[in-house]
């Protein structure tokens, strides 16, 4: 059974109330060139995390997008965030043993 983790960090920016329509414009530039610099830097497990343990079970995949899981009948497998963040989105999909599971 694995189960497939994409993880991906969403800075909220700031906004201020009372700023110039001149300043508004730059402002607007900055916070979009930012989403754009923060999605590119966004999801990659290679440089973000570490593989804590399991023993061959936790994988990293498709240049740095995809980590896999592992469950066995003797040990799990664990990452770690190499950052701390205040904010983030963890997408999952598990498999499920059949017949074996809860919901199944």
């Amino acid at each position: 059974s694995i189960s497939n983790i994409n993880l991906q960090y969403y800075p909220l920016p700031m906004t201020t109330a009372a700023i110039s329509s001149s300043s508004n414009v730059l402002l607007n530039l900055f916070l979009f060139a930012s989403l754009i610099a923060a999605a590119l830097a966004a999801g990659n497990f290679y440089q973000n995390f570490d593989l804590t343990w399991g023993d061959g079970r936790a994988k990293i995949l498709n240049n740095g997008q995809l980590l896999t899981l592992s469950l066995d009948k003797a040990s799990g497998s664990g990452f770690q965030s190499k950052n701390e963040y205040l904010f983030g989105k963890i997408d999952m999909q598990l498999k499920l043993v059949p017949g074996n599971s809860a919901g199944t």
